[in-house]
């Protein structure tokens, strides 16, 4: 009471900057939009409606009064707008409101802070990237739910194995790797990757070989170096024991996670040297969080995943083909800037070519012998503890683990039915039915409850089996 009493009692302008840190964007805009029409050039309160626009969502219509403010030499319209420029990937835009930052914070006398920093960095990333697109075919998208996102990477048997994070406990390697991280095995089971928090909150990439007998050996971390001053995690290696992908969020990141690669020394264990890594840039990176390449060699086909397209719950994992060799967008090519980003997949696809088919035919399973089979048999990696991942339900010996087993592929498929229908729902209220928001809250519940009953179901399987 006592707040809005305050807010009551001052100005437009000190109203709308109270109602702005409290979050209540509607409530600026309303007040603000009568104040800008009798005062047009008033640049604090193009800001403040700006600003509220922009937080909203309602991109093109912060424009105009940010632009004005901008001009009126408001600095942090200037930072909303080249944040916008580089969301847009407009790296020259992007730099233009960044001089209009920087000559009104040193009119003002303020010193440019860590975000002004880290804001131009990024423009210059921005350019430089934009200048090297890479030509890809992105022959499938998939919004899945970010908790098992990994699940939907059909690798072949030689393409190694993408495992949940706590089967890193399970194998014996000590503590569990980050809870949004894989943990990744090669298809010789002779090593396991992870990521895991260090002392100082930052995660690292661990790896520990597996002995002959199934035990693990002791834990160490890849390299230091990885991280780049920020975390990293979600370790691929190609079957070339070489070529090492990963993510990480370092200075070299375009925003949030990039995806980087590097190359490892033929050395044994410990031995191992990891040379300076390269981002793969665009369109696999972007300012969001891109993450998870994985290349299989054996189908021809490569998977990333990314929170770009901004769905809550939600990454999008984008199926491609990748080249041998590094062919780049031409750098005049109109569509540049809708490529890098993914904006369509269609923009990166071949005239004629039957992707639907394509899809079918090279995705692969996995048979009893581990040899790939049909993309349409049921294909799932139970990880048993011991060095050994269960790929069908042959591999079981105990009759009622493998009836555990059948009953938590019973609740996984009950669990993508329950994910697609919530997703539908989801969709309903992003266009505006906000009736479904006790439907969403319910679907979320019983969400949860089949993932809790497939992860038991999933560890009784295992139980029964060592029995």
């Amino acid at each position: 009471m006592v707040s809005a009493a305050s807010v009551a009692s001052a100005g437009p302008i000190d109203q709308a900057r109270q109602l702005y840190n409290d979050g209540d964007y509607e409530a600026v805009v309303e007040k603000m939009r009568p104040v800008v029409k009798r005062s047009p050039r008033d640049g604090n309160a193009n800001y403040f409606l700006g600003a509220s626009l922009y937080a909203l969502g309602q991109l093109d219509e912060a424009v105009k009064p940010l632009e004005t403010a901008e001009g009126r030499g408001v600095a942090d319209a200037a930072r909303i707008l080249a944040i916008m420029a580089l969301d847009r990937y407009d790296a020259s835009d992007a730099s233009k409101h960044i001089d209009a930052w920087a000559a009104a914070l040193t009119k003002s006398k303020k010193p440019k802070s860590e975000e002004f920093e880290f804001i131009s960095r990024r423009a210059i990333q921005l350019g430089n990237m934009l200048d090297r697109v890479e030509c890809i075919e992105v022959i499938d998208s998939i919004n899945v739910d970010s908790a098992t996102f990994f699940e939907v990477y059909r690798l072949s048997s030689a393409a190694g194995s993408l495992l949940p994070p706590d089967a890193v406990s399970r194998l014996g390697a000590g503590g569990d790797a980050n809870e949004l991280s894989v943990a990744y095995m090669p298809e010789n089971r002779s090593e396991l990757l992870w990521a895991a928090a260090d002392t100082s909150g930052c995660f690292n990439l661990y790896g520990a070989d597996i002995l002959d007998d199934g035990s693990i050996d002791h834990s160490t971390i890849l390299d230091d170096a990885l991280r780049e001053g920020g975390s990293a995690q979600f370790p691929f290696l190609m079957p070339d024991g070489v070529t090492l992908y990963f993510a990480n969020n370092g200075e070299n990141s375009l925003g949030g996670y990039d995806i980087f690669m590097t190359r490892r020394s033929d050395g044994d264990g410990e031995g191992k040297e990891y040379f300076q890594p390269q981002n793969v840039g665009m369109p696999y990176n972007s300012p969001f969080n891109d993450f998870m390449m994985a290349i299989d060699e054996a189908s021809g086909l490569g998977w990333w995943a990314t929170d770009r397209n901004q769905i809550p719950g939600k990454v999008t994992v984008y199926v491609f083909i990748p080249s041998q060799m590094r062919v780049n967008v031409e750098p005049d090519n109109p569509n540049l800037a809708d490529i890098a980003r993914l904006s369509s997949i269609a923009l990166t696809q071949k005239e004629g070519v039957d992707y639907a088919e394509m899809l079918r035919t090279h995705l692969p399973g996995r048979n009893d012998a581990g040899v790939t089979q049909s993309a349409s048999s049921p294909a799932f990696a139970l990880d048993m503890g011991n060095g050994k991942i269960y790929y069908s339900l042959n591999d079981f010996k105990n009759d009622r683990a493998r009836s555990a087993m059948l009953e938590a592929l019973a609740t996984d498929a009950s669990l993508r039915k329950q994910l697609k229908d919530e997703e539908a729902l989801r969709e309903r209220y992003r266009n505006g039915d906000r009736t479904v928001s006790r439907a969403i809250l319910d679907s979320e519940k019983q969400t949860a409850q089949l993932r809790r009953r497939a992860m038991s179901q999933r560890n009784n399987a295992v139980r029964l089996e060592k029995q």
